[in-house]
This record gives structure tokens, C-alpha cells and sequence, in this order.
């Protein structure tokens, strides 16, 4: 069976505060998922559901000052 968690916030900075928490002590495993998750519903949305999402890689390299 799944957890729902619920929460009701009276302002949104109470509603903001909440989901610093939430995603702070989620973890980064399950913020990586949520974000993975998310590209993929972005990419069914633009119609590139094809094959593996893959990286953008147009900055070849950083250099600090």
C-alpha cells in the first residue's frame, strides 16, 4: 500500500517552508527520481518520447578566475 502524506498550509510561505523540508529529508536518491520522472512527462509532453533522454552538452569546459 502507498503513503500519502497530506498537508494543509495557511500561507504560502508555511506551504514553501513544508516542501524545503519534504524534499530535504527525502533524500537525493528520491529527488534525482522526481526530476528523472519529471524529464520524462516533458519530453511525452513535446511528443520526443523516443529512445533515452539524453544530456545536453554544449559547455565543453569551466574555467575559474
Amino acid at each position: 500500500m502507498r503513503k500519502v502524506q497530506v498537508h494543509k498550509a495557511r500561507s504560502w510561505r508555511e506551504a514553501e517552508a513544508f516542501n524545503a523540508r519534504f524534499w530535504r529529508q527525502a533524500g537525493a536518491p528520491a529527488r534525482l527520481s522526481a526530476v528523472w520522472l519529471m524529464v520524462g512527462e516533458f519530453l511525452k509532453l513535446r511528443g520526443k518520447s523516443s529512445g533515452q533522454p539524453r544530456l545536453r552538452r554544449s559547455v565543453q569546459n569551466v574555467e575559474r578566475q
